[in-house]
């Protein structure tokens, strides 16, 4: 069966391939067919709005949210983008600053990937930004859906874990002590992602 992967904003198919899992489609909403969804922050919401009309197996929502703006001021948005217009180095380095609750391992992130990074066109950041800022789930429905796991981060500064209220009422909940890239070295979150799907 095969797996859709969702990404975050500012992040790359490298990346997941990487960390996550390495047998999975990317961005692509296949249709007419059952499938398996992974999705991370901004993916969680092309997928919350995918599955409604898609048969889904298995649904994965790491840091999810219903809007974006729920927990955020619409001018970091607007500020993020004239940021990434004026210097999209130091915008993203000031963002996944913020995703990682140790500046050390968002340090190692950036050196590790920087090649990634800097080939990420801006005229494509600054879109996932908009879409980020216009996007909203008005209700959830996981009635196509076979399983949902949802995936938080307690020290989740992007989307806060007590904003994700309205998805602990479905399916299973697993919570790491960590930011919002609780995607990056984490051994123990690679391994329970591949047991969900291959189960």
């Amino acid at each position: 069966m095969k797996t859709i992967i969702f990404p975050g904003w500012a992040s790359f198919k490298s990346f997941y391939a990487k960390e996550l899992l390495e047998d999975f489609f990317y961005d692509i909403p296949f249709q007419d067919e059952e499938v398996n969804v992974i999705a991370w922050s901004m993916g969680a919401l092309k997928a919350l709005d995918y599955i409604k009309n898609t048969k889904i197996n298995k649904l994965i929502l790491m840091a999810p949210t219903t809007e974006f703006l729920k927990e955020n001021n619409p001018k970091l948005i607007n500020s993020m983008i004239i940021g990434l217009k004026r210097n999209k180095e130091k915008t993203l380095k000031e963002f996944y600053n913020l995703c990682f609750s140790d500046l050390k391992l968002s340090e190692k992130f950036y050196e590790e990937y920087y090649e990634e990074i800097n080939q990420m066109d801006t005229d494509s950041l600054i879109e996932g930004l908009k879409f980020l800022k216009n996007q909203k789930i008005d209700k959830l429905d996981f009635s196509k859906v076979k399983e949902v796991h949802i995936i938080l981060g307690n020290k989740d500064k992007i989307i806060p874990i007590e904003n994700n209220f309205e998805f602990l009422s479905f399916g299973k909940i697993y919570k790491f002590d960590l930011g919002h890239n609780f995607i990056y070295k984490n051994d123990e979150l690679s391994a329970l992602v591949r047991s969900i799907i291959n189960d």
